[in-house]
């Protein structure tokens, strides 16, 4: 009677993702138990599937497309990366990007050096009325990104950063990437005057409606940047005059 002989198995562990590739180790034990470890890179595209998971398209030279999807828990770390845990073991991916406003309902994800991979997630404004000293943006996600039983509700992604003012009274909302990466995300901005306060309700730079409101109290503003102050009250008496009406400020 021959020995037995156990049937050959493959293990797949997920190393690094990059731009527009994925690195992975397999160790394949054969039927004599002998264990054989290959590293690949496979190239494709990243993206976000309509359930707000990750996957990753895998360009093939032949036959049909082979598509991983990344169906646990991603979250930000220190660095306001995409962190994705494998979930077995300590593997991490980190993905390495910057965020972007794309539009109202929409969060993007832009990937370094890619001009294909980028995650596009549903998300939706936890306050469309924002405060600048917090230098923060909340997103709650529409769907995916799972989270436990005990957890409950749609996560909320939170983007730390700094406003400061652009030209022609733009908005910018500065980031901080860790290492000395910084990045800013632009913003058009049309003003509403009030009494005591300054509406800038936030455009993308094609001028179309984020859904943003940014407001400035008169006192804040003034400690906030004093020149930007005295050109936003020299606006608005030209606005005035135009009009031929007092605007409050």
């Amino acid at each position: 009677m021959s020995a037995f002989r156990p049937k050959e198995s493959i293990v797949r562990r997920f190393i690094a993702a990059e731009s527009d590739s994925l690195v992975i180790e397999t160790s394949e034990t054969d039927s004599l138990n002998n264990q054989h470890l290959r590293i690949l890179k496979l190239e494709g595209t990243w993206r976000a599937n309509e359930e707000n998971e990750l996957c990753f398209d895998v360009v093939l030279h032949s036959g049909p497309p082979q598509t991983y999807t990344f169906k646990g828990a991603w979250k930000l770390n220190n660095n306001q990366q995409i962190e994705y845990n494998c979930g077995d073991g300590p593997d991490v991916l980190v993905f390495k990007g910057y965020w972007d406003l794309s539009s109202a309902s929409r969060l993007a994800y832009i990937f370094e050096g890619s001009s294909t991979s980028r995650f596009e997630f549903k998300a939706q404004l936890e306050s469309p009325v924002l405060v600048p000293k917090k230098g923060q943006l909340r997103y709650r996600l529409g769907a995916g990104v799972r989270r436990s039983r005990l957890s409950g509700g749609a996560p909320v992604i939170i983007l730390y950063g700094e406003w400061k003012f652009g030209r022609n009274l733009g908005l910018i909302f500065q980031m901080d990437y860790g290492r000395g990466r910084i990045r800013r995300i632009e913003f058009g901005a049309q003003l509403t005057f009030n009494r005591d306060k300054i509406d800038f309700i936030l455009t993308n730079l094609d001028g179309q409606p984020l859904g943003l409101t940014l407001t400035m109290t008169h006192k804040f503003l003034k400690t906030f940047d004093a020149q930007a102050f005295i050109r936003l009250k020299s606006l608005r008496n030209e606005q005035a005059v135009e009009a031929g009406i007092s605007v409050p400020f």
